[in-house]
């Protein structure tokens, strides 16, 4: 039971039973129980003492070789038993089937992690299952022979499509074929009288041959656990060998690593050179731009300087601009001062020139009257120095034409000009 839930708790079951897994009871037992306790092939049951003890004389020695065989007796008692089998014969062939397929190691026998997930296909409680596989391991060894994992498989199907819950113990129908006829631990003690051969030579041969075929599953089982052991040794060194090789696999990947960080060491070196170099010429760089920095700001500073007198004449100029915008406003009003005279002074030389005109036209007027008076003098020039003895008339004429000119035109010139002077 504890190997079962250890094994429905996915843990690994043993190949061999440990010592501390083997009962009390059954750690140091007599050469007469060892027999129980060896493994039973499916078809092979070990000889029961009885037929050891009935064999002749003369193939005593022979069984040894043949410890797997049975008598005629038995393999008679044991075909009667197996008609009476509570596994139906139809589906003997089918669990077969099924445990050949499971038992991959090819030992006969199945066991718990093998079968695990074919009782789980089941979907019954595991501690149902737990109780129909100790009801199937007869022999409490942790695997399963053919017939036993048949009775298992048929306990399970009943529960599965009848409900028929399993015994709490099995019945004498449910005991596998093979099984019905192996002595059990006491049954060297319930031997018949009445099998003895009354030969005392025969029957002491009949106890050594018993004692000796003990001695032989004995020493089977001692060869099987050893080759187990060792099986278990040579798993162990596969599994440490496969280690060494992961280790050195994962050494090769370390060294090929490490080789791949040293060449990448190596080209961040160069990339710190690098770097280092292009620092300097930062630096260099740096100390530059301080310096054109100093400069700059020494041209701030004069600069600044300049700005400030700047604005300081600025200040000026602008003192200047409103003294002269004063003197501006002033001279406005001084121009709009003189606008007003020089309109006056306008009008009046446009009277002026109204008088001048009128002037030039009475001076013209003059200058006509001037030429008619020359044209007059001429005339009485040449009347006086022409012919002294022209008549009176003519002169009188003259006189009459000087006279009306005289009134009209030159005496009006003299009043013009009169009246100029004054």
């Amino acid at each position: 039971m504890h190997l079962v839930y250890r094994a429905l708790e996915k843990e690994p079951v043993p190949s061999v039973l440990p010592s501390s897994l083997i009962p009390p009871s059954k750690r140091k037992k007599s050469s007469g129980s060892l027999s129980s306790m060896v493994p039973v092939l499916p078809g092979s049951p070990p000889p029961p003492k009885d037929s050891l003890r009935s064999t002749p004389s003369h193939g005593s020695m022979n069984s040894l070789n043949s410890a797997g065989s049975l008598s005629p007796k038995h393999t008679i008692k044991s075909s009667q038993h197996s008609v009476n089998w509570v596994v139906p014969v139809a589906d003997r062939g089918r669990y077969d089937d099924i445990f050949l397929k499971t038992d991959t190691d090819l030992d006969g026998f199945v066991s718990g992690q093998e079968v695990k997930e074919i009782f789980m296909q089941s979907s019954l409680p595991q501690n149902l299952l737990a109780h129909i596989w100790a009801l199937a391991d007869t022999r409490q060894m942790g695997k399963l022979t053919r017939e036993q994992f048949s009775l298992a498989m048929h306990l399970i199907q009943l529960k599965v499509s009848k409900g028929m819950d399993p015994p709490q113990a099995l019945t004498p129908d449910m005991i596998p074929p093979s099984e019905r006829g192996t002595p059990g631990p006491d049954s060297s003690s319930s031997v018949g009288s009445g099998e003895f051969t009354g030969i005392k030579e025969l029957d002491e041969i009949s106890q050594e041959i018993a004692q000796l075929q003990r001695e032989k599953y004995t020493l089977e089982q001692d060869i099987r656990e050893t080759e187990e052991a060792i099986r278990h040794k040579t798993t162990e060194v596969q599994e440490m060998q496969n280690d060494l090789d992961r280790e050195t696999s994962t050494l090769q990947e370390l060294e090929a690593q490490k080789q791949d960080a040293q060449e990448r060491l190596e080209e961040m070196d160069q990339q710190k050179a690098k770097l280092e170099d292009m620092l300097n010429d930062v630096r260099q760089k740096c100390q530059e731009e301080s310096q054109m920095i100093s400069s700059l700001q020494s041209q701030i500073h004069s600069q600044e300087s300049d700005l400030q007198s700047q604005e300081e004449e600025l200040g000026r100029a602008k003192a200047d601009l409103n003294h002269l915008q004063q003197e501006e406003a002033q001279l406005e009003q001084s121009l709009q001062a003189g606008r007003i005279q020089l309109e006056t002074i306008i009008k009046s030389l446009k009277a002026t020139q109204d008088e001048i005109n009128q002037a030039r036209s009475k001076l013209s007027q003059i200058q006509d009257s001037q030429h008619e008076i020359s044209k007059s003098i001429e005339q009485y020039s040449s009347t006086l120095n022409g012919t002294h003895g022209g008549s009176m008339t003519n002169l009188a004429d003259m006189s009459e034409g000087f006279s009306e000119k005289e009134n009209g035109g030159f005496g009006a010139m003299v009043r013009h000009f009169r009246t100029v002077e004054r």
